[in-house]
């Protein structure tokens, strides 16, 4: 690894180091899985004390660019994924156009009376039916989210029975019911893994996930799907454009 550090400049040592590796990280010099130099390593290369080694890879860690195993190494983390793509669009159509190969495990389907929750966010009557609809979403075959879902029965009848595994459901939506997404309402929150979800998703209870609440309304405002999913931290980030208004 070569590391050129100005020894005269203002910006500490250990930044530096962070920014090149980071750097070679984003530029894809470095691959996901690609050994990055130990403590003691990068103190020998970059002539700097272990101690401004050790901030350098732990500022890259915290900021999820690696990850340490005990007793083998340091190594280049699989990039994050961001959770606002700024388009309303599903899984399916998002891990396509990364590049990945997208696919689906249905972990539940079934019809039941829609909560009080759910019913307000839908604009139904508690009396009416939803299909509640768990999935797991895999990129590449990693498993990336959950999804925990609700649709309308009376707006989409038998869509129970369509290939929610191997198709968008979206398209499904549109194609086979002339129901087109337009806008969404989101909600941003963190949790903690639940046992059922971790061992969905294959990490350890308790990790860190991203939930984003949304409900997704159609060209004619019709409430057409309240769903939250449960990102794994490690693989996803969430990022927000700002702008300051004239006041």
């Amino acid at each position: 690894m070569n590391l050129t550090l100005d020894r005269i400049s203002s910006v500490p040592l250990y930044a530096q180091i962070h920014g090149e590796i980071r750097r070679q990280i984003e530029a894809d010099q470095l691959k996901a899985g690609a050994a990055v130099p130990s403590e003691r390593e990068l103190a020998e290369i970059c002539k700097v004390s272990r101690m401004t080694a050790r901030q350098a890879l732990n500022a890259l860690k915290n900021e999820g660019f690696v990850y340490q195993e005990r007793g083998i190494g340091t190594f280049v983390a699989k990039r994050k994924l961001d959770v606002h793509t700024r388009n309303l669009i599903g899984f399916t159509e998002e891990m396509r156009g990364r590049g990945l190969t997208p696919s689906t495990k249905i972990l539940l389907a079934r019809r039941e009376n829609a909560a009080q929750e759910v019913a307000q966010e839908l604009g139904i009557e508690t009396a009416d039916e939803v299909f509640h609809f768990q999935r797991l979403r895999l990129a590449d075959d990693s498993p990336l989210a959950f999804e925990d879902a609700f649709l309308p029965v009376k707006h989409f009848p038998d869509l129970d029975a369509k290939n929610l595994e191997n198709e968008s459901l979206y398209k499904i939506l549109e194609t086979e019911y002339g129901v087109a997404m337009r806008r969404a309402e989101e909600i941003l929150e963190a949790t903690c893994a639940s046992k059922e979800i971790a061992r969905a998703l294959a990490i350890k209870p308790k990790s860190a996930l991203l939930i984003v609440h949304r409900v997704v309304f159609s060209e004619s405002n019709l409430a057409v799907e309240s769903v939250r999913t449960f990102y794994r931290a490690d693989r996803y980030r969430a990022t927000f454009v700002l702008t300051k208004n004239a006041v």
